[in-house]
């Protein structure tokens, strides 16, 4: 297969994304391309001394791939039907360019949070691991669970990597100065949007969801007609409606403690135990929890979230505009009547463009076979052949190709498009963008959203580079994702019986945790990495 031209960016765009990602680096540690390339070349790699010895190029025909290597990798997320055909495929590229194969594994959406910190404190052995900023980056790379990836080892084992990542990225990924993940490269938005169903919109005479209060009357109405709305209570775009945006490397996913990000000036963390709005939300929730807004069950629900959407139990879903874009189109395919379309709730704020490291892939600190993890990581990333395989399956069944950088959908029900934790080696120059040749309204709502987002980037905030390390915290760290495992996802979802007592059990236990030994350390090492910013 060709390599595919790079792709033209948007001006506009890429501009306002350099301009944030100037200010990002992965911690407070400093570090210029010259200080590290420095420490790289003096600095020796643990492992993998047998394949590193031989690879003095960097080139891939120098590397030592004689002794066959099965590689194991963690992805999020679940197997689809077709999932192992397609890495069968994969496998067949990988045995006769690197003599080795990759078997992955699953942890579901449900159980990544309390799954994911396990499989390095009981030293699992596998190779490869999706990460990023809001995938346990922050918490895994300074406990010493990911391999350190010198400047060095990168050129050496994944040369086409290193060509293609900007060193924008590279420094988003540095705590202390070091690296410790391969980031995506791609411009994406970091806000949700919500997949609905058209059709009950019109029935309800809901005729726009633009804002919070319009959300709300939705949510209302779908109640008062025996649906669910959703998957649960709507906490994100509860506080991205405020202005607010998660804290890399904070606690509960960076969501405990935020930050004012459509305001540069305001430096304040805020500590959702100390907001009234928090309050505000948890009162909305109960009552839209006691009118059946969704399931009382939701705690104990494994499923998908885009599950009850496609079997008609909730009437709307909440993700990505590009997951959403994607379910909403199998809606309207398995059930035309429906008119799933895409509504954005927090239409009123200018639009946040994701960190580069918000999707990633690190090597496990423990792997036997860290060399041959990077070699196969840079096929991922920029072999296109093996790229379209893990965004879009198979050609000829699940995708056709429409000139050099196009793809058609002939039937994703086994795979899915770019659906299958393919994102953590996202690589712009080479991903394929959709021919949509019977275009639908559908498609016209998604083209029109990117358009106004596109021309509504917000400024950059200057914490949209921090990365908290809990190192000096981590006991503290610990009893409070513990604390909240017990207190916090009833209160987000209105599932408790009195809100403010609720509240107040919250906060003591947070207290007791050690809460506020996190915010001080975050407040200074914030404070020291807004001093190199200047």
């Amino acid at each position: 297969m060709k390599r595919r031209m790079k792709k033209i960016a948007s001006l506009f765009l890429g501009a306002a994304i350099t301009a944030g990602l100037l200010l990002g680096c992965g911690s407070s540690g400093k570090d210029t391309q010259g200080d590290s390339k420095a420490e790289a070349s003096g600095s020796e790699q643990a492992g993998g001394a047998a394949e590193g010895d031989s690879a003095a190029t960097g080139e891939a025909g120098s590397l030592d791939t004689s002794e066959h290597v099965d590689l194991r990798m963690y992805l999020i997320g679940d197997r689809t039907p077709d999932f192992d055909e397609v890495y069968g495929k994969i496998n067949e590229i990988l045995e006769e360019k690197l003599n080795c194969s990759i078997s992955v594994d699953f942890l579901s959406w449900g159980e990544m949070d309390t799954k994911y910190s396990l499989l390095f404190s009981s030293q699992e052995q596998f190779d490869l691991i999706f990460t990023g900023s809001w995938a346990q980056y922050g918490q895994v790379a300074p406990k010493g669970g990911f391999y350190e990836l010198t400047e060095e080892f990168i050129q050496t084992y994944a040369p086409d990597i290193w060509s293609v990542v900007p060193e924008v990225a590279w420094d988003q990924t540095r705590i202390d100065g070091k690296i410790y993940m391969v980031p995506n490269y791609q411009n994406e938005f970091k806000q949700d949007v919500m997949a609905v169903r058209g059709d009950l919109m019109k029935e309800y005479g809901i005729e726009k969801i633009t804002n919070w209060d319009e959300l709300m009357d939705f949510y209302k109405a779908c109640a008062d007609h025996g649906i669910y709305a959703s998957q649960g209570g709507p906490w994100y775009q509860f506080f991205q409606y405020q202005g607010y945006s998660t804290t890399s490397g904070a606690p509960n996913s960076g969501a405990l403690i935020l930050y004012h990000a459509q305001d540069p000036a305001d430096l304040d963390f805020q500590y959702i135990l100390d907001w009234d709005g928090f309050s505000d939300y948890c009162h909305q929730m109960k009552e839209l929890a006691d009118a059946g807004c969704w399931s009382p069950d939701v705690l104990n629900d494994s499923a998908e979230r885009q599950d009850g959407f496609l079997n008609g139990r909730t009437a709307g879903m909440i993700w990505n505009m590009g997951s959403c874009r994607t379910f909403a189109k199998q809606a309207n395919a398995e059930n035309p009547d429906w008119d799933a379309t895409l509504v954005d709730p927090i239409s009123n704020q200018p639009k946040a463009v994701q960190p580069y490291i918000n999707n990633g892939v690190a090597i496990n600190a423990v792997s036997e076979h860290k060399e041959r993890a990077m070699m196969a990581l840079n096929e991922f990333y920029t072999n296109p052949e093996i790229f379209d395989l893990a965004m879009l399956g198979i050609e000829g069944k699940h995708w056709e190709a429409v000139g050099e950088d196009q793809y058609k959908v002939i039937d994703e029900s086994g795979y899915g498009v770019d659906s299958n934790c393919n994102w953590g080696w996202t690589n712009a120059n080479i991903k394929r963008t959709e021919f949509i040749e019977d275009r639908t309204a559908l498609d016209d709502t998604y083209d029109g959203l990117m358009d106004q987002w596109n021309n509504n980037v917000r400024e950059p905030h200057v914490y949209d580079g921090f990365s908290f390390n809990t190192d000096a915290v981590s006991t503290q760290f610990a009893a409070v994702e513990a604390a909240l495992g017990t207190y916090l996802d009833p209160l987000l979802n209105g599932l408790v019986d009195d809100v403010d007592q609720s509240l107040e059990n919250l906060k003591n236990a947070l207290e007791a945790a050690g809460i506020r030994d996190i915010l001080e350390e975050m407040n200074n090492q914030a404070a020291a990495y807004v001093s190199e910013k200047q």
